[in-house]
């Protein structure tokens, strides 16, 4: 990251990349304040079939991007998603934004077919982001 100007810290590089095992390449990843503003980010690559089954709710806006691999082109593309947001599936066949209020519950991802690999971007209105949680229920006597 570069600091020696005013905004050079606003400029982000190589403190972002990440290689996450179950993706198809090289991840950017901002979810612990590094943007250093109230969103944070997620840049993945899904270049095989896989899913995100845990159901949970998040207490921030979220924007979950599907968008075609290919530069040139970024809608073709050749996957189909199965997602679920407050209890309804929705099958996603082009490229497309989910835009998650907060509090709304979603999941399971399942990324069905993936022909071509693609890009999953996700945006959190939130500096901080962690994995939302399922409240537990007291026992009462």
């Amino acid at each position: 990251m570069a600091t020696k100007t005013k905004y050079g810290k606003c400029i982000h590089t190589k403190e972002l990349m990440k290689k996450i095992p179950y993706y198809g390449g090289e991840s950017i990843v901002a979810h612990n304040g590094e943007l250093d503003t109230d969103c944070s980010i997620g840049y993945h690559c899904i270049a095989k079939p896989m899913s995100f089954d845990h159901i949970h709710a998040h207490n921030f806006p979220e924007m979950l991007c599907f968008i075609g691999g290919r530069a040139e082109d970024i809608n073709d593309f050749g996957a189909e998603i199965e997602f679920t947001i407050g209890g309804e599936k929705h099958l996603i066949k082009t490229p497309a934004v989910v835009s998650i209020p907060a509090g709304v519950k979603h999941c399971p991802i399942v990324f069905k077919k993936v022909k071509k690999s693609l890009v999953f971007l996700e945006i959190s209105l939130t500096r901080i982001w962690k994995p939302g949680r399922e409240r537990r229920k007291r026992k009462t006597d």
